[in-house]
């Protein structure tokens, strides 16, 4: 499975109200915001002031945004299961367990493949939790996730998988010549991106306190937000198939990047309060 995050100095260009919200509340970790950091927040984006408060009340409608007040936003009820799969990045250790060498399965040849937008959502779920796909509707990763098999369905149901789907653990599978389950992940590349994303990451955190206020804001979310999905991204594949020691460092950095972060919108919205 290859995964794709660039870390080329993100302009944020194709930042918008919705995603920046969104990014805010998911990411960085802001636990509420008000109207006014709203704004100020996307100012730093050149988003303009009703594109955010559209976003806003969209976001409601949704339930991923909920009204705390007059002017005051927190997190929505429907909210919870991609707020907390955003910031699981920092349990990643704690997410897994020793490998016996079986396989879990999800066959998708009777979810159908007509919906596009459900296709996307369950391709999504999956691979936020280190599916790849064999084959044509053949779902697997290694049976390594410290989650019961119950659990986990319910968990990728409520970020996308179809309610229909099952969810098999395989002690061993046989297959044609050539076909091998651990060869799914392209593991080199997933090692390159974590090296890089290292670099960038240690790269702004030394530069961080000579830029302006909003100029540190956005780069500390755009470069936070791109290694948070890297991480999250990550298959969780055993020692046997993978060295977890690069992620295990990109965590660590990112959790002293992300308390910078966090300081530094602080900071920014007192500067235009």
């Amino acid at each position: 499975m290859s995964i794709s995050v660039s870390f080329d100095r993100p302009d944020g260009a194709d930042m918008t109200g919705r995603s920046l919200i969104l990014s805010l509340m998911n990411a960085v970790g802001t636990r509420q915001m008000t109207a006014a950091q709203l704004i100020a927040a996307g100012s730093i984006f050149d988003i303009e002031d009703s594109a955010m408060r559209m976003a806003a009340t969209r976001l409601i409608k949704e339930g991923l945004l909920e009204s705390a007040g007059r002017g005051l936003y927190v997190s929505g009820p429907e909210s919870r299961p991609l707020r907390d799969q955003v910031r699981g990045w920092r349990n990643v250790r704690e997410r897994t367990r020793d490998w016996a060498g079986g396989w879990l399965a999800v066959p998708a040849g009777n979810l159908g493949r007509t919906d596009r937008k459900q296709l996307a959502a369950r391709s999504q779920a999956l691979k936020l939790n280190g599916f790849a796909e064999a084959e044509p509707d053949l779902w697997v990763r290694p049976a390594n996730l410290a989650i019961e098999i119950d659990a986990l369905r319910g968990e990728l149901i409520g970020i996308g998988l179809d309610e229909g789907a099952m969810l098999f653990a395989l002690a061993d599978y046989a297959a044609p010549d050539g076909v091998d389950f651990a060869t799914l992940w392209d593991i080199e590349g997933l090692q390159a991106r974590y090296a890089e994303a290292l670099a960038v990451i240690e790269t702004s955190a030394a530069r961080l306190g000579d830029l302006p206020l909003g100029a540190a804001a956005r780069e500390s979310l755009l470069l936070g937000q791109a290694a948070i999905r890297l991480i999250n991204l990550d298959p969780l594949l055993p020692g046997a198939m993978v060295d977890n020691g690069p992620r295990d460092r990109l965590v660590d950095a990112m959790k002293r990047y992300n308390a910078r972060g966090q300081a530094i919108w602080r900071d920014y919205y007192r500067s235009v309060a």
